[in-house]
């Protein structure tokens, strides 16, 4: 496949080898401007989007990883990024970020909630009643959870 060439009157997107097929490599098929000097690389423009039908240009992003991690559009003076990179929007580059550099403090994920073991780190687990002793009595009401895995008691 060629290049995507975009009419800027019109708005509308072109391969560059339907225009060549048609004998019109310089003039838009709808509305008949011109296309010279106005030809971009498939790279920096992705297909239409598919609810508003308009071309989505791709932005630079920056990490800097002074400051714990930043993604910004921005390039700043005193900071040299670690990575750039070609995205649609901050999600994209966001995803484009975890696949070269999955430890990065802006990716951190808060830890789930969920009990695991300490031993095995499994999530089964049942709750039995502490023992009791002449000190304590009858009356002890705390439990502990064993692991229904490695049978340790936490």
């Amino acid at each position: 496949m060629g290049r995507t060439i975009l009419c800027n009157e019109c708005h509308s997107t072109f391969d560059e080898d339907i225009l060549k097929k048609k004998n019109s490599e310089n003039k838009c098929l709808v509305c008949g401007a011109s296309l010279v000097g106005e030809n971009v690389d498939s790279d920096h423009m992705e297909s239409p989007d598919k609810n508003s039908g308009q071309v989505v240009e791709k932005k630079t992003y920056y990490y800097y990883k002074e400051g714990g991690g930043t993604l910004d559009e921005m390039l700043f003076k005193g900071w040299k990024p670690l990575y750039t990179f070609q995205a649609m929007d901050v999600e994209d580059a966001k995803r484009q970020l975890k696949e070269i550099c999955p430890n990065s403090p802006l990716l951190k994920t808060t830890p789930s909630k969920q009990i695991r073991c300490p031993r095995c780190l499994s999530t089964q687990f049942q709750l039995m009643p502490r023992k009791f002793s002449l000190l304590t009595g009858f009356a002890t009401n705390k439990f502990d959870r064993v692991c229904v895995m490695c049978k340790k008691r936490f």
